[in-house]
């Protein structure tokens, strides 16, 4: 019936071009929706994850899921941290031969967070020895894992972990990045160095793939230099 109706009815100037506008409207939202998917995919968290992912899924037994379980069974907030709202991403660096033993000496963890926590990403790398596949290249031996230590409610970038744990507020909702991030430029801006690098130095414990954190941190002391 209706496509009857659309040969038997003539279409007006004024119906004609209002069926133009939303084949317009249509093809710009297509585009405009590709266009965002396409700097999603391209983002360097994104392409982190996939490589990270990849890498785990060939070396650990289970693969990534089977890493991230090993994880959130072995780590958790210590209450130190949590009362003190010690929130950002610390970076696991580690190695694995192509045997599957790991060497303990040569765990690192970048951008420490201390108040035991870790302590906690140690406890949960040395629950991964044994329970890893054997490689053929010594490329697939280094693993540089970022892990995200958040609190609930609390907003902060976790684009940029691989692995997240979220803890239990203590009793009121921690500091957001944004309030920092103002702090940061407002002192930055006043002249007050000391307080602004105090601000920059948290959110560079926040998220220390942030190249806009390390470029205000070198402003601040290339002014105390003059």
């Amino acid at each position: 019936m209706i496509k009857k109706w659309l040969f038997l009815a003539p279409i007006t100037s004024k119906e004609e071009k209002m069926i133009k506008n939303v084949i317009l409207l249509v093809l710009v939202l297509v585009l405009f929706n590709g266009s965002v998917f396409s700097q999603k995919e391209n983002k360097p968290a994104t392409n982190r994850f996939k490589n990270i992912k990849e890498l785990l899924d060939y070396r650990y037994k289970g693969g990534f899921y089977s890493f991230e379980k090993t994880f959130l069974d072995n780590v958790s907030y210590t209450e130190q941290a949590r009362k003190n709202c010690v929130i950002g991403i610390m970076i696991a660096s580690f190695e694995v031969d192509c045997n599957g033993k790991q060497n303990f000496e040569k765990i690192k963890i970048k951008n420490p967070l201390h108040f035991g926590l870790d302590n906690q990403v140690s406890k949960f790398l040395n629950a991964t020895q044994g329970h890893w596949n054997t490689c053929h290249d010594k490329k697939y031996t280094r693993f540089e894992i970022p892990i995200q230590f958040t609190m609930k409610g609390t907003k902060t970038n976790e684009d940029d972990a691989v692995l997240v744990l979220e803890g239990k507020n203590p009793g009121y909702v921690c500091t957001g990045d944004t309030v920092y991030l103002e702090r940061a430029k407002k002192y930055l801006k006043k002249g007050k160095s000391k307080k602004a690098i105090k601000a920059i130095e948290i959110l560079i414990k926040r998220n220390p793939y942030t190249t806009e954190y390390y470029d205000m941190l070198k402003q601040v002391l290339n002014t105390k230099k003059k």
